[in-house]
């Protein structure tokens, strides 16, 4: 197996030695040798996949079973979905005349898509009265686009 793999480097220099000599000078010749080079490069190279013992198949490398996301990331990327979300959430309910309202959104994570439990909105420092409180609900549930989400509406 080595002595294979020398004679194909040995055969692979004296390939680009030649090829070098025959072509005329010009951009051509350095396209050539580029290839030439790379070609070399992976005669040189091609025995390290059996030195590793190793099956280097491009699903064995990438394959589902090998890859899976770090939970960490995902949870952090969902607490800020949801804090956007709470704040979008707080500006659009400014928007609307209730200044100063506080959002918080109850959620959980199933299969990796964030599904909202319930909506809480403090109206205590807004000024409205308990007649608003049924209004800035139907505004949640339509910016929400979830007229099953649970909102809550205090202050």
């Amino acid at each position: 197996m080595i002595s294979k793999w020398i004679m194909g480097v040995v055969g692979a220099a004296v390939l680009c030695l030649l090829v070098d000599l025959i072509m005329p000078e010009g951009s051509t010749k350095k396209h050539i040798r580029s290839i030439m080079a790379i070609i070399t490069l992976f005669i040189i190279l091609s025995p390290l996949p059996s030195l590793l013992n190793q099956n280097w198949e491009i699903d064995n490398i990438f394959g589902s079973n090998n890859i899976k996301p770090d939970n960490r990331i995902v949870d952090n990327v969902h607490t800020q979905q949801i804090t956007l979300l709470e704040e979008s959430l707080e500006n659009k309910l400014s928007e609307d005349g209730y200044n100063d309202s506080k959002v918080i959104i109850s959620a959980y994570s199933k299969e990796n898509v964030i599904k909202i439990k319930a909506v809480s909105v403090d109206l205590s420092l807004c000024g409205v009265t308990a007649s608003d409180y049924e209004k800035v609900k139907q505004k949640v549930q339509i910016y929400l686009d979830d007229n099953n989400i649970l909102v809550v509406v205090y202050g």
